[in-house]
């Protein structure tokens, strides 16, 4: 099949899968993560526009959507701005464009180009796809993504017209409330709480090796996830401006050497002149200091393992050539046999956690057959996660040996609370949110 017929054969797949959406979570499934078939991008934004009012629906790879997380604020802050006129198509939105506060924070975020599709049908504007990359799109690409907005926008309104779910969820919200009122004891009955959050395998209590010196990095001796022993060559810096430092001094010693020895002959002939052999022998000593400095910062240019273990970093090339300051984190080495669990728990999924509590980790690998363990510790603040939403930092500790870097996801069971509670815990998070309170 020719490059045009795949390409062509794509876009029917994609329109097809898009019609046969059960409903609109599968929709946005394949509007933010399945259009990479057709179109590459790093990531993918699906904007709600009601009105005047502009929310992010979904994102690639974000199971959970934060409206309270620092990117979906900022990408509504930028489409306020940067609001696509449908009737221009599809459009590259401009940076440039954005006030200065705005604008600092694209590279935070996206990468330079970013390509706006509005989803239009019948008239009006359900939302608009971001997609986001490197590279400026070009205009075949502009083309297919207008003609893919166009089938997406379609669905959308179709399935939005057929099951309106918001409305089934207000009458459900209701019947509770109604139930909740008739079986009262029940509804007061306590239960365990529990959230899922996803899940990685990383490494307990690693040794950080960290820059020795500020310089810059020559290069990484070995590959990511290598087994090493204690003694073995981790990386090494630039020797050469460290030589010199080394030359300069041995050279300044020299000279108060001399000088030092030239005061002494002065001394016995002019016995005035004794002040200055002290002096002249403190400098020496200065000098002599920092010659052993320049030599113990020469010797640190290469660094080597602290232990036996594992070394984890990234990529090799993210290091190479790049200036470090002193005690800037490079790697870990860390014993593969001493794991354990760190998980992510949203904001808005939180519940009252203590240590102790039994956690359930579904891997990836093998989600079937869970993994017990048991939480040890839970951050009281929340921070960014790597996807940009907030979340609390969770540890815990399993007994049967995992390997590093599995993911998955983990079911936290927290303390009881009333099944009323317990029931409508979400729903009252998802108004908090929409109300931004």
């Amino acid at each position: 099949m020719s490059e045009e017929g795949a390409v062509y054969a794509t876009f029917l797949q994609l329109e097809r899968e898009a019609r046969d959406a059960e409903n609109e979570d599968a929709l946005r499934f394949v509007m933010v993560n399945q259009t990479r078939r057709l179109l590459a991008f790093r990531q993918a934004i699906l904007v709600r526009h009601d009105g005047s009012r502009v929310s992010v629906a979904a994102i690639s790879n974000v199971p959970v959507i934060d409206h309270q997380a620092p990117l979906a604020s900022w990408i509504v802050s930028v489409l306020k701005v940067l609001r696509p006129d449908p009737a221009r198509g599809a459009e590259r939105l401009d940076p440039a464009a954005l006030p200065e506060s705005l604008r600092q924070d694209w590279a935070l975020w996206w990468p330079p180009e970013a390509l706006a599709l509005p989803l239009i049908t019948a008239g009006s504007c359900l939302g608009t796809l971001i997609l986001v990359r490197d590279v400026p799109f070009q205009a075949a690409e502009k083309v297919l993504g207008e003609r893919l907005s166009e089938a997406y926008a379609h669905a959308w309104n179709a399935l939005g017209s057929r099951s309106k779910p918001w409305r089934w969820r207000g009458r459900r919200a209701i019947a509770w409330g109604l139930l909740a009122v008739g079986l009262g004891t029940g509804l007061a009955w306590p239960v365990p709480q529990s959230a899922l959050a996803p899940v990685e395998i990383v490494p307990r209590d690693p040794w950080v090796v960290a820059a020795p010196l500020e310089g810059v990095v020559r290069e990484i001796l070995i590959d990511p996830n290598q087994g090493v022993r204690r003694g073995d060559p981790l990386f090494r810096f630039e020797e050469a401006p460290l030589r010199a430092k080394r030359e300069v001094a041995a050279k300044q010693l020299a000279l108060a050497e001399a000088d030092w020895r030239l005061a002494q002959q002065a001394a016995f002939r002019d016995t005035t002149r004794k002040g200055e052999v002290a002096l002249k022998e403190a400098t020496v000593t200065l000098r002599a200091t920092e010659l052993a400095y320049a030599e113990e910062l020469l010797g640190r240019a290469l660094v080597t393992a602290p232990t036996d273990g594992v070394a984890v970093f990234a990529d090799r090339d993210d290091w190479t050539g790049r200036p470090v300051a002193v005690g800037e984190r490079v790697m870990v080495v860390a014993d593969p046999t001493q794991t354990e669990a760190r998980i992510h728990l949203p904001v808005s999924d939180a519940i009252v956690l203590e240590p102790g509590a039994r956690v359930r980790l579904f891997l990836a690998i093998d989600p079937l057959h869970p993994v017990e363990a048991v939480l040890r510790r839970a951050s009281y603040d929340a921070e960014p996660t790597p996807d940009g939403i907030l979340g609390y930092r969770i540890e815990a500790d399993f007994s049967v040996p995992l390997r590093l870097g599995l993911q998955g996801t983990a079911k936290l069971y927290g303390t009881t609370a009333p099944f009323a509670f317990t029931l409508l815990r979400r729903p009252i998070a998802g108004v908090r949110q929409f109300l931004g309170m």
